[in-house]
């Protein structure tokens, strides 16, 4: 990767989705339980991290396309 500052990026970011997936998985336990979990609150949570997915899939690319240069303008 051509930035020094991605990996640390890409990490950070996986630890907030793994954050967001245990809180979901909270709600869903609480709902298989006989709680009634806020739907509002489910929601939100999901998109959550649908953007921090998604933050994590633009990191990534923003490094993608220099390193297929670099390889491409190799051969």
């Amino acid at each position: 990767m051509a930035n020094s500052t991605t990996i640390p990026t890409l990490r950070r970011m996986d630890s907030k989705v793994d954050a967001i997936n245990e809180e979901v998985e909270g709600v869903m336990e609480d709902q298989a339980s006989g709680g009634n979990p806020d739907p509002t609150e489910f929601m939100q949570l999901m998109e959550k991290r649908m953007n921090a997915q998604q933050a994590m899939q633009a990191q990534f690319k923003l490094n993608e396309k220099p390193l297929k240069t670099v390889l491409n303008e190799s051969h």
